[in-house]
C-alpha cells in the first residue's frame, strides 16, 4: 500500500506502508542444512582418518619402549633376548643353555585390529608364520644392541602412508612416516 505524505516545504513523498516480512525463505534454510551436512561429513572424515594414524602412532611408541626396555633387561641380565613375530601376534624369548625359550608374556601391547604391521629384515620383507616357531626375528645382544630390521605399521584400509620403526645402528632406533610405495 502506497500512502502520500506531505513534509515540511511542500514536499511530496510516497511511502510504502507495506508490512516487511520477517523470517527465512525455504530455500535460504535448505542451503544452509546441506552445508552444514558437507561440514559434518568432511570433518568426520579428517577425524577417522586422524584416529587411526593416532592409533598406528600408539602402537608403534609402545612397541618401541618394550623393545629399549627388552634390550636394558638383556643388558642386566647378560642375556641374548628376542621378539619372535608370528600371525598370532608376538611372543619373547630368551637365550639360554644353547636355545631359545619362550619367556612369560610381560603384558607386551597387542595390535589393534585395524593396524597391519610388515617385518623387513636386511631389506626383505619377511612372511610371519602361522604360530610361534621358536626363532626370534628381532634380537637385543646382551651388549644392548639389535639386529638390522624395519618394522612397517600402516592402516588396513586405505593404507597411502605408513610409520616405520628401524635400526639406524645396532643401539639407534629411528621412526618416521613414510608414503606408500
Amino acid at each position: 500500500m502506497l500512502t502520500l505524505v506531505i513534509g515540511k516545504h511542500n514536499q511530496v513523498k510516497l511511502l510504502n506502508t507495506q508490512a516487511k516480512k520477517h523470517g527465512f525463505t525455504l530455500l535460504e534454510i535448505l542451503l544452509v542444512v546441506v552445508i552444514v551436512a558437507v561440514m559434518s561429513v568432511v570433518g568426520a572424515n579428517v577425524i577417522n582418518s586422524q584416529s587411526v594414524e593416532r592409533t598406528i602412532l600408539n602402537q608403534a611408541k609402545a612397541f618401541e619402549q618394550n623393545l629399549i626396555f627388552l634390550c636394558e633387561k638383556a643388558v642386566l641380565d647378560n642375556q641374548a633376548l628376542g621378539i619372535e613375530f608370528s600371525q598370532l601376534g608376538y611372543n619373547v624369548f630368551g637365550y639360554q643353555q644353547q636355545t631359545w625359550q619362550m619367556l612369560e608374556p610381560d603384558e607386551l601391547p597387542v595390535m589393534a585390529e585395524s593396524v597391519s604391521m610388515a617385518l623387513l629384515l636386511g631389506g626383505l620383507e619377511q612372511s610371519l608364520p602361522a604360530e610361534p616357531e621358536g626363532l626370534p626375528q628381532i634380537v637385543c645382544q646382551p651388549d644392548g644392541s639389535f639386529n638390522a630390521f624395519e618394522i612397517r605399521l600402516a592402516a588396513k584400509e586405505q593404507a597411502t602412508h605408513y610409520y616405520a620403526l628401524s635400526t639406524v645402528s645396532p643401539w639407534e632406533l629411528d621412526t618416521e612416516w613414510h608414503a606408500q610405495e
